[in-house]
């Protein structure tokens, strides 16, 4: 199956790209050449071409300034790095990586000899600090920690066996992988309003979040199908999946895929339709929960439309290097 058979997943409302798409691409090759020596010059030579410092602007269309949106490059760059570096990490290695980081993005400073990715983040930190407060570190740490926890930690088994889960637990599972809880946050200094903490904590918040990460899981699983279809530890793509454990073709099971997805967008436009009275915060709410639809077809837009070879050009996708003679 080529990546142009692949239908484009649809969404009820349009997408927006910032002003500063093309600003960073120098700065990121930067990034790449100065703070990621511990991976092969291959790899880097192939993330310098993947367009990642592009979707801050995909997903955070409302941030108004360079110095705010340099930072949301920075991090996608290093987060997405961080996950294709790890995927194949032994859980009881990653916890520690985990846990140090953790400290970074709470303000603890590097050590002299960190590798670059640790130095990575401490900028992200120190370039967001003007616009957000102590407790949207506090939730932006804490989703990293279920990030790397209920999503990369679970996933590594599978891979290393070579075992498909369940659909069911798959969805589970990819709720977290997929990165996006530690995204949204961004969404907030992107719109120049911080969320109280009583707020993000309200279930109809935190069920939008989900179905978000769900949706937009799915999405990257039909933007990366021809690259996994290529690798044999890839079992955690929610086609392959329900192809797997249904017993159907390729073409079905894209359908039912589609389906999942499809619900989660209704379920998602119903609840955003009809928020609760948030008080003197229901503009800002109102302008939140917009930017986080616009985040969704944002970067489904840019996995289409963006100039990345991480999914359109075939041999592009590094793969995991962590405990690899290559570094």
């Amino acid at each position: 199956m080529k990546q142009k058979d692949i239908s484009v997943l649809q969404y009820p409302w349009p997408y927006e790209i910032g002003p500063f798409s093309q600003s960073f691409y120098e700065e990121q090759n930067g990034w790449i050449d100065t703070d990621y020596l511990f991976m092969s010059e291959v790899a880097r030579t192939k993330y310098k071409n993947q367009g990642l410092v592009e979707t801050a602007s995909y997903m955070f269309p409302a941030a108004s300034s360079k110095e705010l949106v340099r930072p949301m490059a920075r991090f996608i760059v290093w987060f997405t790095l961080f996950d294709d570096y790890h995927k194949l990490c032994p859980v009881h290695q990653l916890v520690d990586i985990r846990d140090y980081i953790m400290d970074v993005m709470m303000g603890q400073k590097p050590k002299a000899d960190d590798i670059g990715l640790i130095r990575q983040v401490a900028l992200s930190r120190e370039e967001l600090l003007p616009y957000v407060n102590d407790d949207w570190f506090h939730r932006w740490t804490k989703d990293f920690y279920n990030f790397t926890t209920y999503g990369m930690m679970e996933e590594i088994p599978y891979r290393l066996k070579k075992q498909f889960p369940a659909l069911d637990t798959l969805l589970l599972v990819c709720e977290y992988s997929i990165s996006i809880y530690p995204y949204v946050n961004l969404v907030e200094p992107s719109i120049n309003f911080i969320i109280p903490n009583f707020i993000s904590e309200h279930p109809v918040i935190k069920r939008l979040k989900m179905l978000m990460c769900r949706i937009m899981a799915i999405q990257n699983d039909f933007a990366s199908i021809e690259k996994e279809l290529a690798v044999d530890t890839e079992v955690l793509n929610i086609i392959l999946v329900i192809r797997n454990q249904y017993k159907v073709s390729l073409e079905e099971a894209c359908t039912e895929a589609m389906n999942i997805h499809d619900n989660y967008v209704k379920e998602f436009v119903e609840l955003q339709n009809n928020l609760p009275d948030f008080g003197l915060h229901q503009k800002n709410m109102d302008r939140f929960v917009h930017n986080m639809a616009l985040m969704i077809s944002g970067l489904g837009a840019w996995y289409h439309k963006g100039r990345s070879t991480r999914y359109k050009t075939p041999g592009e996708f590094p793969k995991p290097e962590y405990g690899t003679s290559s570094v």
